[in-house]
């Protein structure tokens, strides 16, 4: 199985994906929600208990993802 890489915005993050820092070690967001009257992403990230990160909505963030999964966009033929 190959992994690869992909930058999504916070919005688009999911539980259980893989984030990619730009320096630590790869955490696995055990959490995800938006917060506040001018909204921004809250994630938590496993074995890091109780702490948040706050992220603005559009904030690229690197994520893990297998070569297997079907991608989001697919490309129509011209």
């Amino acid at each position: 199985m190959n992994l690869r890489a992909r930058t999504v915005c916070a919005l688009n993050l999911h539980v259980g994906d893989i984030v990619i820092p730009d320096h630590g070690p790869r955490r696995r967001v055990t959490m995800h929600r938006l917060q506040g009257a001018h909204p921004v992403v809250v994630v938590q990230y496993e074995g890091i208990p109780g702490a948040s990160t706050l992220y603005p909505l559009s904030m690229p963030i690197l994520i893990e993802c297998d070569d297997d999964a079907p991608p989001i966009h697919q490309e129509r033929g011209r």
